[in-house]
């Protein structure tokens, strides 16, 4: 069975068919998370996050047009999401020399404890240094180098021309490697 589409769902819903949407809600929950979580810095926050956002998108369904990307479009409403939730409360930074918070979470990695304990380490190090990014420029690298999204879809997420969405990456790039620095040159990289 092929895959339906994501205008066809949306044509489904708008028509009553509740399943369709659920199917469009599986789809992206993923990305709608991970956005989320890279931008608020939580993972509660996120999950709440994410929810909100496929609420809203169910009520604006209507206003969306086949002419331009769903993801696009639905990324937008999780980026200014998160922008709204960030002015209420700042990105939550995880804490890297609380033990028992990188504990549990190399218990839940693989099973080579040392190795995961280092990526878990890495991991929280460039969360922390993601968070300490202005907010325009996080959601940049989110979409650009965690989403993969060309600088095109990403300005038509952000609704910016693709020349301020390349000048975010750059400076985010620039700062991030900044911020990184000490860690890489600690462990040789």
């Amino acid at each position: 069975m092929a895959e339906e589409s994501d205008d066809l769902l949306i044509r489904r819903t708008l028509h009553g068919d509740v399943d369709a949407f659920g199917v469009i809600v599986d789809r992206y929950r993923s990305r709608v998370f991970n956005l989320a979580y890279r931008m608020l810095g939580d993972r509660d926050r996120a999950d709440e996050a994410a929810q909100e956002v496929f609420i809203r998108a169910y009520t604006a369904l209507g206003s969306y047009r086949p002419s331009g990307s769903f993801s696009s479009w639905l990324l937008a409403i999780a980026a200014n999401y998160c922008i709204d939730s960030l002015r209420q409360e700042p990105f939550a930074a995880v804490p890297i020399d609380n033990p028992k918070a990188v504990a549990t979470a190399v218990a839940g990695a693989a099973s080579d404890p040392h190795a995961a304990y280092g990526r878990t380490e890495t991991q929280q190090l460039t969360h922390n240094a993601l968070g300490r990014l202005p907010d325009m420029q996080r959601l940049v690298i989110v979409l650009v180098h965690i989403h993969g999204m060309s600088y095109q879809q990403a300005a038509e997420v952000l609704g910016q021309p693709v020349g301020t969405v390349k000048s975010h990456a750059h400076r985010g790039r620039a700062r991030l490697k900044r911020l990184l620095a000490p860690h890489m040159e600690e462990n040789g990289l």
